[in-house]
């Protein structure tokens, strides 16, 4: 494990899947990791296939298999329509990458739109059972071969389908990151409504700070 403060000027790659008739989403990405020298942005040719779900997956796989050093600890997929938050630090970040490495995580998300069943174990990390949203997801080294081995079937979400496969699945609350409506989506045809994915993470945040109300509430007793 490494402690991320032991080097302040830590650049982590991150794999942006795009498709190249996606410009206004290559764009949107591009300047969200304007300016944030923490990152180094590595914008890729999205597999195509007739079922997105399949194409994002293989994309994931090939990023894993060919684009990862060897020496890095973790990598971090974004998708094309992920967006910072505002309570989005990099210090906060890296504390929270240490912490997960500290527990034996497979996944940490930096939000979702969705979630089954879900625990704070501290001040800002809950772990969850089940999840949808992968627009901002970091994958330790050790979880890699789970994923490449695994099976994806035309009927199968990534999403699910990395929830299905580890038991060590952690989200960081507050959100770090959402994802923005372009009022449609390559993979999910459900996001494409009007208001819809904007409406998932506002509900999801609410029912992780009421979690974490009740646990306030019955430590302060």
């Amino acid at each position: 494990m490494i402690n991320l403060f032991d080097n302040k000027s830590l650049s982590f790659n991150v794999y942006v899947p795009n498709l190249p008739e996606r410009k206004e989403r290559k764009a949107h990405i591009q300047n969200e990791f304007n300016d944030r020298n923490e990152f180094y942005p590595h914008i890729i040719p999205a597999i195509t296939h007739q079922f997105g779900t399949v194409g994002l997956w293989k994309t994931i796989q090939y990023i894993l298999r060919d684009l990862v050093n060897e020496d890095e600890e973790f990598v971090i997929i974004c998708e094309d329509d992920h967006q910072f938050t505002s309570v989005y630090q990099s210090h906060k970040l890296m504390e929270k990458i240490n912490k997960a490495q500290e527990i034996g995580a497979d996944i940490l998300l930096g939000g979702v739109s969705w979630f089954k069943d879900a625990v704070q174990i501290s001040r800002d990390l809950f772990w969850v059972e089940k999840f949808s949203g992968l627009q901002f997801t970091i994958i330790f080294k050790k979880f890699y071969e789970k994923i490449l081995n695994a099976s994806f079937l035309e009927t199968d979400a990534a999403d699910y389908k990395i929830s299905a496969l580890s038991d060590k699945k952690f989200i960081i609350y507050p959100f770090i990151s959402i994802q923005k409506e372009f009022g449609y989506s390559d993979v999910t045809s459900k996001n494409a409504e009007p208001g819809f994915v904007e409406s998932c993470f506002k509900e999801t945040s609410e029912r992780l700070q009421l979690l974490k109300n009740v646990k306030t509430y019955y430590k302060s007793i």
